[in-house]
């Protein structure tokens, strides 16, 4: 429903068309709220000169009509005769009570310039998006997540900082590059519209349908906007490269300007009267949306299924899902939302859409049975990252328990596994710079061999080094790409394990199963089980057992060891079965023949380790 509303193109003509529910007419609607009060509603910007007037004059602006809908009231107007364009537009509200304010569309779908201004394009170009030939299952993803100024932030500006090409356009530069690394999933971090004027990670939204205007601006080419996205997100399908949306769905920005922020706030006499907005799950970010309102509930469901349907878009990840998720009634908000998505999947017959939550929660291993009762694919696992963290300073055997990531999650859903993302210093920062590369190493291969979906931060892959501040707000900063580093000599090397890694899980997306071994572990050992699987933390080494049945009904096993510590060690190594296993990771075809169930004596280099096969 909502995705048909707002400035709606046919040819030379535009429908300005917004709707306001009313629980009058549809009891269901909102049990918080009330009428917005509007005595005028004039929509007013850059098209009025086509139309004999003044632009920006909102006195003499066309007056939208009001009629009756299935759910509440439409206000609309039609326009004809414009000429090719990008037009920007404003509402003009007049209340009952004699006061008026400017409002963005809610439901616009192209960002304006300045102020918030909604906006819509006549002629232009435009694609249809291609589906991918192969939608996997979220398992067999292994994802990049963009950030996309930092990404094209080197090649993409002049010597004064001025944007020369659309990041939209500067990314599609790079897909060689992306290509390259053998991911097969971006993540991009929201490309929906933020407040004008300052750096965003677009977490703040202002609008849900409408991509953000720096992304796909270019002044030399001013029609081909939306365009832009929908090119890039073919060019990737046609690479085989999935693409997720990153959605933020718990709050929106209300700026505490009323020319401002979320319209479905500003629209409304009194505010407060917004059934959009209001306390629901506690997250304290901006405004809330308020999801026991099924209007709520409607909207972020049709502005799932429109980018879905109008972008085909391969998943979402849904950003801070503890702001919206109710514990003792889990079918409610994000639950809901899930559910729905699903259906409309399933109308589209659409398969393997991925569906990945941000929970965040404390204890750290909350957030499996959340994802549980969500039925979402999956959800962002930190553990891995807090231990990879740990790790370089003093092993702890709580490592085992993160490691076996897969422990507890339903069939079917999955962890999303990572050693940083953007909310936290990058991995190199962490474990003391970039001339201390070498220290990651370790972790870098536990995180391509275990349970889930590896997940690699822009610039992770060649040891990118930024610190962050911890508090919320502070940690959003630009943390542009320095592309160079990429072909020093530590960009290099990390490059060639990080493509090596992601070939070998490509190659064998049996890792991605949950089989573990040590899969029950006492956390009071601190080394090795009776076994010799588990964790020393003495000599710092990790030893696990992975296996799992691949798609031609065969078994596949891998033994993994891990030497975190400073000092090169000799090891016994355990082994399920005796016959010839190969080490994935040599640089030739190293083979191990292997009696009576252990290498004994095993050299194992320090801040490295083995991924070993049976053959």
């Amino acid at each position: 429903m909502y995705e048909s509303f707002g400035a709606v193109v046919k040819e030379s003509s535009v429908t300005f068309k917004v709707f306001f529910p009313d629980n009058t007419i549809d009891p269901n609607q909102y049990e918080r709220g009330d009428l917005p009060h509007i005595k005028h509603l004039r929509v007013t910007g850059t098209f009025q000169s086509e139309i004999k007037g003044v632009n920006w004059d909102f006195e003499h602006a066309p007056t939208l009509t009001k009629h009756a809908g299935k759910k509440g009231w439409i206000y609309e107007h039609h326009i004809t005769h414009l000429n090719d364009g990008f037009y920007e537009y404003k509402y003009f509200v007049e209340f009952e009570n004699g006061t008026s304010r400017w409002c963005s569309d809610p439901c616009t779908k192209y960002g304006g310039f300045e102020n918030e201004n909604s906006g819509f394009v006549v002629g232009g170009n435009k694609a249809v998006v291609k589906p991918i030939k192969n939608r996997l299952p979220v398992e067999k993803l292994i994802i990049y997540e963009v950030m996309l100024d930092d990404f094209t932030h080197e090649y993409n500006t002049d010597e004064n900082f001025n944007t020369i090409k659309a990041p939209f356009d500067a990314f599609r530069d790079k897909l060689d590059y992306v290509q390259s690394l053998g991911v097969n999933a971006v993540e991009f971090m929201p490309w929906t519209t933020w407040p004008k004027g300052e750096f965003s990670w677009g977490y703040d939204p202002v609008s849900f349908f409408s991509v953000e205007y720096n992304y796909y601006n270019d002044d030399a080419a001013p029609l081909v906007k939306l365009y832009r996205l929908q090119q890039l997100i073919n060019d990737l399908h046609d690479r085989d490269i999935h693409v997720i949306m990153d959605g933020v769905y718990n709050h929106a920005n209300d700026e505490g300007d009323p020319n401002k922020g979320f319209a479905y706030k500003w629209l409304y006499q009194d505010p407060t009267d917004s059934p959009y907005i209001g306390s629901f799950g506690g997250g304290g970010f901006f405004s809330e949306l308020d999801f026991a309102n099924t209007c709520v509930d409607e909207f972020i469901n049709d502005v799932c299924n429109y980018w879905i349907n109008e972008f085909g878009i391969d998943g979402i990840r849904f950003d801070y899902v503890g702001g919206y998720y109710v514990a003792d009634n889990p079918g409610q908000g994000i639950g809901e939302i899930i559910s729905d998505v699903k259906k409309f999947s399933k109308t589209k017959k659409l398969s393997n859409l991925s569906l990945l939550l941000e929970l965040l929660t404390d204890p750290r291993y909350a957030a499996i049975a959340q994802t549980n009762n969500i039925d979402a694919s999956g959800c962002w696992f930190d553990p891995i990252m807090w231990e990879a963290i740990a790790t370089t300073t003093q092993m702890q055997t709580s490592l085992m328990r993160a490691l076996h990531s897969g422990k507890d999650f339903t069939a079917g859903k999955y962890p999303v596994t990572y050693l940083e993302n953007h909310d936290h210093s990058t991995l190199t920062e962490q474990c003391g710079g970039r001339e201390k590369w070498w220290v990651t190493q370790p972790m870098v291969i536990a995180l391509f061999t275990i349970c889930g979906v590896p997940f690699i931060h822009n610039g992770q892959e060649f040891g990118e080094q930024y610190w962050m501040p911890e508090k919320d707000g502070l940690r959003v900063m630009s943390r542009p790409l320095r592309w160079e580093k990429s072909t020093d000599g530590i960009g290099t090397q990390l490059l060639s394990l990080y493509k090596k890694l992601i070939a070998i899980r490509r190659k064998f997306p049996v890792l991605s199963n949950p089989n573990f071994y040590p899969d029950v572990y006492d956390l009071s050992w601190t080394s090795f089980n009776p076994l010799g699987y588990g964790v020393d933390i003495f000599k710092g080494i990790v030893i696990y057992h992975r296996w799992g049945t691949n798609d031609n009904d065969e078994l596949e096993r891998f033994i993994i060891a891990l030497n975190f510590s400073n000092n090169d060690q000799i090891i016994n190594i355990p082994f399920p079965e005796n016959g010839t296993w190969q080490n994935l990771l040599a640089e030739g075809e190293e083979t191990l023949p292997v009696q009576n169930y252990w290498a004994e004596n095993y050299f194992l280099h320090s801040h490295w380790g083995v991924i070993y096969k049976m053959m």
